[in-house]
Parts: C-alpha cells; sequence; structure tokens
C-alpha cells in the first residue's frame, strides 16, 4: 500500500459482542471506507464473547478474543495490542464513511498539534433507512419525540451543536467513535475495568479524561451513523437500559455520587408494580393504540416502563 504522506499510523479498535448481523454491516462500510483512506492503519477486531465470530473479516483485520470482563476490558485490550500512535474506537454499530474517516483522522491530526492533550468525537444520527420504520410504531415515535436517533437530541446531550465551527471544545464525550493518542490512552489507564456492561464506562472515562486536564472536542458537521435498527424493539431498548443502570449504581459505588439515585417509598412502590406488569405493558405498547393519536397515552407508559427499568437495574445485586 503507498501512502501519499506520512503521518502517525491510525489503530481502529472495534469490540464487538453477538449482534453478528449488525456488526458484518459495520465491518463492510469500514472496510470500504478504507479503500479510499491513504494513510497508515491497522483494524483491531476484539471479540468480547464466549462464541468465536460466524462472519469472515477482510483479510487485513486483525481479530484478538477478550471473553472476559466487558466493553471496558475489550477496549483496553484492543489498546494494548495497537500498533498505531493514533487509535480510533468504534462501536460495533458504527458505520463510517470514507469522508468522516479521513476528515475525522486528518482534523485530528491538526487539532493535536494546537493541542496536545485532546480527543475528538464525531457526531452521529441514525442512518436514513431506519427511520421509516421509526414512525410507524409508537415505540419508534417515542423514539424520535426524545432524540434517541441522534446525538443532539434530549435523550443523549439536550442541545444542538454550533454547525458554523468545523469543531467545537465541549464537556459532553461518548465512547462509540473517537480519536484518542496512544500515549494518552495510557496515561489515564484506559477504561475501569470494573464495568462489566457498557453504560457508564463512558462517564467514568470522561471523568478520568477532565481530571486529567484532557480537553474533548467534537466535529458537529461530521457524522457517523449509529446503526442501532436491531434496538428498535421496545423490550431491548429496556433491558439496554436496566443494564445501562446497573453500570450507573456501579459508577456510585466507585466514587461518582453525582449520579446517585433516590426515591421516594410513593415512587418505588409505584416503579414495583409497573415492573410486576411490565410485559402486559409492552405487550400493549406493541399491539394496541398504534395510531399517532394515542402517542400521548403510549409516551406516558413507555415513560414508566423506562423508569421502572432504571430502579430496577439501578438496585440489582
Amino acid at each position: 500500500m503507498t501512502f501519499l504522506v506520512t503521518l502517525p499510523m491510525l489503530s481502529i479498535i472495534i469490540p464487538t459482542k453477538q449482534r453478528e448481523n449488525i456488526f458484518y454491516e459495520t465491518v463492510i462500510a469500514l472496510d470500504q471506507a478504507l479503500q479510499f483512506f491513504n494513510y497508515d492503519y491497522e483494524v483491531i477486531i476484539v471479540n468480547n464473547d464466549d462464541k468465536s465470530l460466524s462472519i469472515a473479516l477482510p483479510s487485513d483485520f486483525k481479530l484478538i478474543n477478550c471473553n472476559t470482563g466487558g466493553v471496558a476490558a475489550a477496549r483496553n485490550m484492543g489498546a494494548k495490542y495497537a500498533n498505531g500512535n493514533i487509535l480510533l474506537f468504534l462501536d460495533n454499530d458504527i458505520l463510517i464513511s470514507s469522508e468522516s474517516l479521513k476528515k475525522g483522522y486528518e482534523y485530528f491530526i491538526n487539532l493535536s498539534k494546537l493541542n496536545d492533550k485532546m480527543v475528538l468525537n464525531f457526531n452521529w444520527v441514525y442512518p436514513q433507512n431506519i427511520y421509516d420504520k421509526l414512525t410507524q410504531k409508537p415505540f419508534g415515535r417515542y423514539i424520535l419525540y426524545y432524540g434517541f436517533d441522534k446525538y443532539e437530541g434530549k435523550a443523549w446531550t439536550d442541545t444542538t451543536f454550533d454547525k458554523n465551527n468545523e469543531y467545537i471544545k465541549t464537556h459532553m464525550f461518548i465512547s462509540c467513535a473517537f480519536f484518542i493518542k496512544q500515549s494518552i490512552f495510557s496515561q489515564i489507564e484506559g477504561y475501569n475495568e470494573n464495568f462489566k456492561f457498557a453504560g457508564y464506562e463512558d462517564n467514568d472515562f470522561k471523568e478520568k479524561l477532565i481530571k486529567n486536564n484532557i480537553e474533548i472536542y467534537l466535529l458537529p458537521n461530521i457524522y457517523v451513523y449509529h446503526n442501532e435498527k436491531d434496538y428498535l424493539d421496545l423490550k431491548k431498548f429496556l433491558e439496554r437500559k436496566y443494564r445501562s443502570a446497573y453500570t450507573r449504581k456501579q459508577a456510585v459505588d466507585l466514587g461518582d455520587d453525582d449520579l446517585l439515585l433516590q426515591h421516594s417509598i410513593f415512587k418505588k412502590f409505584f416503579l414495583t408494580i409497573i415492573w410486576s406488569l411490565r410485559n402486559f405493558f409492552i405487550s400493549f405498547v406493541n399491539n394496541f393504540f398504534k395510531s399517532k393519536k394515542f402517542d400521548f397515552i403510549t409516551f406516558k407508559i413507555i415513560d414508566a416502563l423506562l423508569a421502572a427499568y432504571i430502579y430496577k437495574g439501578y438496585n440489582s445485586k
């Protein structure tokens, strides 16, 4: 492979567990993007599952196994085996284009000349082909209403990024698609492997960045696509929120009191009742009142289910 310019090697690290159909789309998109990437790179796939991958990887992709610990441990292992000075972490459901990959890498190179201690996030949004499905069901419309479909949505950052700037400094961070120097990642000792599920390992990592005066930048106009089409099911969505709440409690136990959740006796009683009837309510949302005119009812039910799953996940042993 011939490179037009000699720049630091990029190590692209993707941890994956299950979700092989989604991951296959990620691999295909990345492989196509790399055809137009004229810099030195390697791709490291970290299989974070007991089972072997059943899909074939491109011949130049490296595969390592990390079947103990969660995604935090998998990301750390990927970094351990990386040869590049620059790391790009992608989740297994992130679709990246050749333009976003090239521009993101070049922005990181240029920004790091101005500020040696920094990380760089992409902006993200759902792929266009998901949106038709979202409008057809109450839960899909709930996702759109609360902005779960984009990084700028109410559910994630509740803000609108300034598109007049090529990059912005921010206090927000997300692990699904970001650049970081290998030296910085090592300096802050990577991710906290006490987190066994995906969730608040992001927040813990962000706190490490802030503590070490490492600034967070975002590319507001350069997107990757968050391909969560397998999570457009209400029950799967709620189960993810349960696991995320479990990691939130782990973060509290590790000393992050800002994430403490407290509930009144009445609210505990209410959420326990909702939890005991969760399957009934999930079935109700999926099978009744599908018209948009009833969304105000179904949205309230989903709100209650979400609160119950978070409560139970947070308080699980």
